[in-house]
């Protein structure tokens, strides 16, 4: 699998509402849909960072530009997951599983999907 660049939070924002869009999205949507205010230039500035990073094309539709995302969302999460999951907690699941509940962001129906997907998982691959 590719490696990509680590997106800083502000990057990241940017990508999240591309890819909500499908993978395409024009400089206004994007500004539009971000949850905290930037002004447009910023907004071009991350942007032509994006671009420059492999994450995103460009193609000047009329006066607007239209950004294509050229990584997906799929690949980036995987890639993100594996790095905290080694970085902070030495490539343990269950000190990441760990982790959440002892910090309260599991529930108990979140632990039973958990216990269903890891189930699924064994059976695939006959574990």
């Amino acid at each position: 699998m590719k490696e990509y660049p680590r997106l800083p939070e502000s990057e990241l924002d940017i990508m999240l509402v591309v890819w909500s869009l499908g993978g395409q999205a024009a400089a206004p949507e994007i500004l539009g849909r971000l949850e905290r205010p930037l002004t447009a230039s910023a907004l071009h500035s991350y942007l032509k960072r994006l671009e420059e990073k492999g994450y995103l094309s460009c193609v000047k539709e009329g006066k607007v530009n239209r950004y294509t995302a050229l990584v997906e969302r799929e690949a980036y999460q995987s890639q993100e997951g594996k790095t905290i999951l080694g970085k902070l907690y030495q490539g343990s699941l269950r000190r990441f599983a760990a982790a959440l509940h002892d910090g309260e962001a599991l529930d108990k129906k979140e632990v039973e999907e958990l216990r269903a997907y890891l189930d699924e998982l064994e059976k695939k691959e006959g574990l």
